[in-house]
């Protein structure tokens, strides 16, 4: 309930622009780090994501208030996910299998791929953003605090700030990260937002999303292409 976090909370808007998200990500982490902070809501049980296709698109801010914007169209089938990149000439096609952590970049001028190994930062990275399920390790806290209801692009949301620590390590600190769970899209976020280390703070759309089958042949290297992994 809004009437229960503190003041500096309460002034998130209905709808928050940019720099309202900016403001609010930076006092949620000032006022959750120096107080107390609600009862936190359950977590949903999730047992798998729905394949979906979306246009991605990633806004960044840094510390100078610049803005960088780009956007990608993706296809998410299981811990599979596969992006294109339609607005570079040749378009460049990655498919990331963050169950096997292994990433495909596909050519298809030239009718090869490149196979190279995908770190657990970046396993991590898409999981903390919901791309793909969650699977915190252990000793990893999470505390969710549904702040209130929005609409965005039309989808009615639950904002949550998500608080995540390491269990035992305050050393470690604490990190905050914003969700709107669309209510009509079975929670997935459609918009995520938190600062990165640099302190530039990272804003992530899902676009245009839509549930339904995707093609498995979209999710791994075309038949007949050469693999040019050089290791």
């Amino acid at each position: 309930m809004i009437s229960s976090l503190p003041r500096s909370i309460a002034v998130f808007r209905i709808r928050p622009t940019l720099a309202g998200v900016v403001l609010a990500a930076t006092l949620f982490a000032g006022v959750a780090a120096a107080e107390e902070p609600p009862a936190a809501a359950p977590a949903p049980a999730v047992v798998s994501l729905p394949d979906l296709t979306a246009d991605l698109q990633t806004t960044t801010i840094d510390r100078s208030g610049h803005t960088a914007i780009s956007t990608v169209h993706i296809y998410r089938s299981g811990e599979l996910i596969r992006y294109e990149h339609l607005d570079i000439v040749p378009p460049e096609i990655s498919v990331m299998d963050y169950g096997k952590l292994k990433e495909y970049r596909i050519f298809n001028n030239d009718k090869i791929y490149f196979e190279a190994p995908i770190g657990n930062r970046i396993a991590f990275k898409a999981q903390r953003e919901r791309l793909i399920r969650p699977e915190p390790p252990p000793d990893l806290v999470e505390k969710r605090i549904i702040l209130r209801e929005d609409t965005l692009e039309g989808h009615p949301c639950n904002i949550v700030l998500l608080i995540r620590s390491v269990k035992d390590r305050k050393e470690l600190g604490t990190d905050y990260t914003l969700l709107w769970e669309a209510q009509d899209l079975k929670g997935q976020p459609i918009r995520v937002a938190y600062h990165q280390p640099n302190l530039s703070l990272l804003i992530m759309d899902l676009r245009n999303a839509k549930f339904g089958p995707v093609d498995p042949i979209l999710m791994q290297p075309p038949t007949g292409f050469a693999n040019m992994n050089p290791y």
